[in-house]
């Protein structure tokens, strides 16, 4: 979006903890920054409040007697009513946070204890705002929604109308939903000739559509005739109600002024005597303009008047309806987008991660074709927090996710957080080789942006440990053993000093997945 949305002033925060001075230190910090807070000591509490007062944002505390945290979050993804309160997970830094759990279950973020007042409000502001952004697009869906459903209510009143509707909405084009038009339109109130002007905005001139309707062949003349011409506002039948945006009728088109019908002389030759014409329009600006003929003399009819206007109402809701569900589909695209983006560095998450591995691994294996994927981490980020604080983290690994998206230079590979300072590289039909030059690509674009890091001992800037792993896909390992193999070139990456690239080729390694077998160990080299 182009503008900032501010997360909901006075927001409602439930805050979940078993340890009554956490209780008040947190209740303290944010309601002093004009937040409404209410407090539930144990999960059942929690699960109760939640569904009671519908907070904006949950801090749940991991560690607690009965049900944990991990558990609270799951029964609240569970229910409908809390399903898309956003949860941002509290642990000491005394406890093991399980972090790909934590996702997994439906926590947005984790802040680690003791709190500092700076990353607390941060971290809240920001999932407020997420949230709230989420759920405006969401009523827009709605909205959007809504009054399509109410435009397909009324197409249903009238048989004529649905039969029409259902035919434009099958149409190609613009010209092809004019001609449909033209051709119910002609063939139920029973006149011969139908056509269609379309106003071009930068000639200020009105253009004969390629979509009409004609009883006779031997009205082609005065179609073919018609196709040549160009009318000026006020220019012809259809050039006034341009103008007017009125409904015109002419009994008897012989006795019209020349200014109001230009071709009286091919109209008595073909037969015609009698013209109606209806502006199609939308927000008060004229989109076609419908003009019908019969061969027999005719006075004004409220009926087909009636019809004609209803019909021209309609083609007016195909094209707005086209626009609206145009917009939805950006609503639409907007809220899947939101959903696989990690809040805090913009690029892919988790979830995203773990659809585009399944999605790659099952094409490459039909292509026969080798699958890449770098596993790296932040080296000695833990000593970068402790040094400088969690929002100077926060910015690290903003730049760090930013010089790694930055180095991958193809459409097809997909750059992701993996979980904290952990980031993940998918390289699709890439050999070991060519993941190894992207892994080196990325270590030393780290290097390059030179973020000082005092306490690292490798560097005096942050870098990376990269593990690489290669395959190609069959049937006997599956996604996750890539994962695994990645993971233990990372270790070893870390193992031999870090600040360098490991990488295992797979293509050869053949292993059925067991959840509870080991995987055999094979070569690995080390590039530093």
């Amino acid at each position: 979006m182009s503008h900032l949305i501010k997360p909901p002033l006075k927001a409602n925060i439930l805050i979940v903890d078993d340890a009554p001075e956490q209780l008040r230190l947190l209740t303290n910090m944010l309601a002093s920054r004009g937040y409404q807070v209410r407090q539930a000591i144990n999960g059942k509490l929690a699960l109760q409040g939640a569904q009671r007062f519908k907070p904006d944002l949950i801090l749940l505390d991991i560690n607690m007697p009965e049900m944990n945290g991990y558990e609270v979050c799951q029964e609240l993804k569970e229910v409908e009513i809390t399903r898309n309160i956003p949860v941002i997970f509290l642990s000491a830094y005394s406890e093991t946070i399980d972090k790909v759990k934590a996702f997994k279950v439906g926590g947005v973020d984790y802040i680690a204890k003791p709190f500092q007042i700076e990353e607390v409000l941060a971290r809240v502001e920001n999932q407020l705002t997420i949230h709230q952004m989420q759920k405006q697009l969401c009523e827009q869906n709605a909205r959007l929604q809504l009054e399509i459903i109410e435009r397909q209510r009324a197409e249903e009143e009238v048989r004529f109308l649905l039969s029409t509707t259902k035919l434009i909405n099958e149409s190609l084009d613009f010209h092809d939903a004019l001609e449909i038009t033209l051709c119910q339109v002609s063939q139920t109130i029973g006149w011969d000739l139908g056509e269609a002007w379309i106003p071009n905005n930068e000639t200020v001139r009105l253009e004969y559509s390629r979509g009409w309707y004609a009883s006779e062949q031997n009205l082609e003349k005065f179609i073919e005739k018609s196709k040549n011409l160009i009318l000026a506002p006020n220019i012809g039948i259809a050039g006034h109600v341009w103008v007017s945006k009125q409904l015109q009728w002419i009994e008897d088109v012989s006795l019209a002024q020349e200014a109001s019908f230009i071709r009286s002389e091919i109209a008595q030759e073909v037969g015609i005597k009698t013209a109606l014409s209806i502006p199609i329009i939308l927000n008060d600006q004229v989109l076609a303009i419908l003009v019908l003929f019969k061969k027999t003399q005719l006075k004004p009819a409220p009926r087909i008047i009636e019809l004609v206007k209803a019909v021209a109402t309609q083609l007016a809701s195909f094209i707005h309806r086209k626009k609206v569900e145009a917009a939805l589909v950006k609503a639409n695209q907007e809220l899947e987008r939101l959903a696989t983006l990690d809040g805090l560095t913009g690029i892919a998450n988790r979830r995203r991660f773990d659809e585009y591995l399944y999605f790659e691994w099952l094409r490459l294996f039909r292509d026969k074709l080798p699958l890449s994927l770098i596993l790296c981490d932040v080296d000695f980020f833990k000593l970068y927090n402790d040094t400088y604080g969690h929002l100077a983290g926060d910015f690290c690994l903003q730049h760090v996710a930013a010089a790694i998206r930055q180095s991958v230079k193809r459409h097809s590979d997909l750059v992701a957080r993996y979980g904290g300072e952990e980031f993940a590289v998918i390289l699709p039909n890439t050999t070991a080789k060519g993941a190894f030059y992207v892994a080196e690509t990325i270590r030393k674009q780290i290097q390059s942006i030179k973020l000082v890091h005092a306490k690292s001992e490798v560097s005096k800037y942050v870098t990376l440990s990269l593990g690489v792993a290669s395959i190609i896909p069959h049937t006997e390992i599956c996604p996750d053993t890539l994962i695994t193999i990645a993971d233990k070139a990372l270790y070893a990456a870390k193992h031999q000093g870090r600040n360098c690239v490991v990488v295992e080729d797979l293509v050869t390694f053949k292993t059925k997945c067991h959840p509870q077998r080991s995987l055999p160990e094979s070569p690995v080299h080390s590039i530093q």
